[in-house]
């Protein structure tokens, strides 16, 4: 086990289809045995789930068997309040992992819209890491260009600058409504 403060991040299912997710963000302080983060729960089947809150907690060492590597009990509690707070608590976890963080079993239950649902024996596997979105930045879309396109009635240049807006949204959702308003203004033009 790393020694000082680390974070981990950990992803907890049973594998079944539709079945919820649940990804722990941790930090995890070894010096004083504390954990804080954050738990989401998501699933994407009925009766969806899109649960976070944050959590905290504590952790020891054990030794299950004489021979058998030390083993980390983990504790966590979590809702809208903060420690020591126990008012509203809406999440409870406890698990055994391995030492390295990254593998065991544990139970959790947490309360969403006033209702508790409870997860047992669920496994624990390392999550990747959350990278900002791979390749180039997208390029910001110049009014200039769509308003010399617009004014001088070149509908070539419209539809180019169109063709390019598409690809700069195909994964961005705020431009998408000024991409349909493009489109509208070249179905105008084309019928003239």
């Amino acid at each position: 086990m790393s020694i000082g403060l680390f974070h981990t991040r950990l992803s907890i299912s049973n594998a079944l289809l539709g079945a919820p997710v649940l990804t722990l963000d941790l930090l995890v302080d070894t010096a004083h045995k504390r954990v804080s983060g954050i738990a989401s729960v998501f699933q994407a089947t009925w009766p969806t789930v899109n649960y976070r809150e944050p959590v905290w907690g504590s952790f020891s060492e054990s030794k299950l068997t004489a021979n058998v590597e030390n083993h980390i009990i983990l504790t966590l509690d979590g809702g809208p309040s903060r420690p020591p707070s126990q008012i509203a608590q809406t999440f409870h976890l406890r698990g055994i992992l391995g030492s390295d963080w990254d593998s065991g079993f544990v139970d959790y239950r947490y309360e969403e819209q006033g209702q508790w649902h409870e997860v047992k024996h669920v496994a624990v596997h390392q999550a990747p890491s959350e990278q900002p979105h791979p390749g180039p930045h997208p390029q910001p879309l110049y009014a200039v260009a769509v308003q010399q396109a617009q004014t001088s009635g070149d509908l070539a240049q419209l539809k180019t600058v169109v063709q390019q807006a598409e690809q700069q949204v195909a994964h961005e959702g705020a431009l998408r409504s000024a991409l349909e308003h493009l489109k509208a203004e070249i179905a105008r033009l084309e019928a003239r």
